[in-house]
């Protein structure tokens, strides 16, 4: 049940990222980055290794659906799950004001760390203020909406994995 848990939050966070976001972006022109949520979101819960590995993978499907550079979503993606992953067994996970701040500075880090792969892998192609003031906007986007998306994913996950940390399969009277 895990797996297909796993299994259906990328395939959600796929269709969220390449259809819903529009919509976002319509109101206020900017898109929040659903692989990231999801990515902390399976930090937070799964720990380090979870976040590498989902940050990773999902990282590497934006990759190749947006057809930038390969390789460095699923980088910053996976070290920002990494790290939420170890910030996260040190610091209370209910709070909503720690949720707005683990997500606020986990973006800005994928966002600086994007901005840094390419502008190391692709020089010519440099980094306009546009791009400053759109990846600010998902950071702000991302952070108001941490709460509401872990607290969905929270509830998900609890209706199909029996335990969230334990037996895979519990005893059935």
């Amino acid at each position: 049940m895990t797996f297909l848990f796993y299994l259906f939050a990328a395939a959600g966070t796929i269709v969220f990222q390449t259809s819903i976001t529009e919509y976002f972006h319509a109101w206020t022109s900017a898109r929040p980055d659903a692989m990231l949520l999801v990515t902390l979101y399976i930090g937070m819960r799964r720990g380090s290794e979870g976040g590498l590995i989902t940050g990773f993978i999902l990282g590497l499907l934006q990759d190749i659906l947006s057809g930038g550079l390969l390789g460095a979503n699923s980088l910053s993606k996976g070290l920002s799950g990494y790290l939420t992953g170890g910030l996260v067994r040190n610091i209370a996970r209910r709070n909503w004001f720690f949720l707005v701040a683990l997500v606020f500075f986990a973006t800005a880090f994928n966002v600086l760390l994007w901005a840094a792969l390419s502008l190391l892998f692709q020089p010519d192609l440099g980094i306009s203020a546009g791009y400053w003031l759109a990846s600010l906007k998902t950071i702000v986007l991302n952070a108001v909406l941490a709460p509401f998306v872990i607290h969905l994913l929270g509830r998900i996950e609890s209706r199909l994995v029996p335990s969230s940390l334990g037996v895979p399969y519990p005893d059935r009277p």
